[in-house]
């Protein structure tokens, strides 16, 4: 009861802070980040007044809690009239109806510059968007050249596979008992999801319409086997040391020497390093380098008073002028064809290779568990999973794998009852 009069008090409070100025429309804006991405958040907005001196942005930078906290006020209807949307929330709110269709702007975008295939893939849902998306990358390996050049290790312009970067683990893992290795640990334990898609793995028939799990297939038993081979090597970060230590820290610091991320964490390394780095691949499994992307739109709230200088926002962020001045923030890549593969962008140092993060958004190169309704739910099965098959080494990897399969089913099973009530919501 305390938290949702917390929330409460808290539409209340941001719900007066926007008024509106004789001559001028004000629209608020809501954003997560960090005081980095707020710098530049603001500068976006600095530059769309200048443009637009008609309309004023005001800024609703949000912390923990975002999803719970502008749903509130979704709910309370004094939601943000430009949201910031993230993947795991987009196809709830979405379904709802609480984001308005901006189908048309991503067709003016079109018309300048084709949407690279992930970031459509993330957003369109029956030829339609509900959110304009502005960053939807994938990870890629940040790998320390240094560190490989001392261990006398060849640095592959292609990249690694999953198999042949767990051999590395001796000749670069002090820890795990390497005298005179240049690093501490050969890499954090991997994301379960880059191990399941490198392997094929496929949670469902359609991750669209999902109506049937497939989970419990011989390419997850695979995947799951040499996760468990990482988890249980000597030369791979145990738990404490990350919880203790930090997790891009170990890399920052020298002390990893490879690294899975986006291009988000780059203003943790860039200036900050000492050694030679760069990025290449997210290492490969038997389908070929499949990573995980991520997904961040704009959205327009449906209950806006001031849709138009509203999308207007919107329209600019994801302009040219707009997008050059997030990317040059260096957490975001274009996700258009000629932005993200030209040069303004691939000038863009550090990396060397910044055209990685871009190949990450081509057809293929990415994926997450579902592209609808429950997405964080999923996840979270996942996930849960995953720790099962880290923290209970002698579970069997098929025990593991049928509990996968049996968790999802029960929550298809939930999802499909309560289809009808989502479908008379939208």
């Amino acid at each position: 009861m305390k938290r949702y009069f917390g929330l409460s008090v808290l539409v209340l409070l941001l719900a007066g802070c926007v008024r509106k100025d004789d001559g001028v429309t004000e629209i608020q804006y809501s954003f997560w980040g960090s005081t980095q991405q707020k710098v530049v958040e603001r500068q976006v907005i600095a530059a769309f007044e200048t443009a637009n001196p008609d309309v004023r942005v005001r800024e609703l930078p949000v912390g923990a809690r975002y999803m719970e906290k502008i749903q509130a006020m979704m709910i309370g209807n004094v939601a943000p009239d430009v949201i910031m949307v993230e993947m795991s929330c987009y196809d709830e709110w979405a379904s709802r109806g609480m984001l308005a269709d901006l189908t048309d702007i991503i067709e003016g975008m079109e018309a300048r510059d084709s949407l690279l295939a992930v970031p459509k893939m993330a957003f369109s849902r029956n030829g339609k968007f509900r959110a304009v998306p502005v960053n939807a990358h994938g990870s890629v390996l940040y790998v320390n050249l240094d560190a490989l050049r001392k261990a006398g290790i060849e640095i592959k312009k292609d990249g690694w596979s999953w198999s042949e970067l767990l051999a590395l683990g001796p000749k670069l893992g002090r820890r795990g008992g390497s005298t005179g290795a240049p690093t501490d640990f050969l890499m954090l334990p991997p994301p379960g999801s880059l191990m399941f898609f490198a392997h094929g793995g496929r949670l469902f028939d359609d991750p669209t319409h999902p109506t049937r799990v497939i989970a419990d297939s011989p390419e997850t038993i695979a995947a799951f086997r040499m996760l468990r081979e990482f988890y249980q090597s000597p030369y791979v970060t145990p738990p404490d040391v990350s919880t203790a230590e930090g997790t891009y820290q170990l890399f920052r610091d020298g002390r990893v020497a490879f690294y899975l991320s986006g291009r988000w964490i780059m203003p943790e390394f860039a200036g900050r390093t000492h050694f030679d780095w760069d990025v290449f691949p997210a290492p490969a499994g038997p389908a070929g380098s499949v990573t995980v992307h991520g997904g961040t739109g704009l959205g327009v709230w449906s209950g806006s008073r001031h849709a138009k200088a509203a999308r207007r926002f919107v329209e600019f962020y994801a302009s040219q002028e707009g997008m050059r001045i997030v990317t040059q923030g260096g957490r975001y890549v274009p996700v258009t064809q000629n932005a993200a593969f030209g040069e303004e962008f691939l000038s863009l140092h550090p990396p060397k290779s910044v055209v990685r993060f871009s190949q990450t958004m081509l057809p293929g190169a990415a994926r997450i568990e579902l592209y609808a309704p429950g997405q964080a739910q999923v996840s979270r099965i996942f996930n849960n999973r995953i720790s099962q098959l880290q923290n209970m080494p002698d579970t069997p990897v098929e025990t593991v794998v049928s509990g996968l399969a049996r968790d999802l089913r029960q929550w298809l099973e939930k999802r499909e009852r309560l289809l009808p009530a989502l479908r008379n919501e939208e």
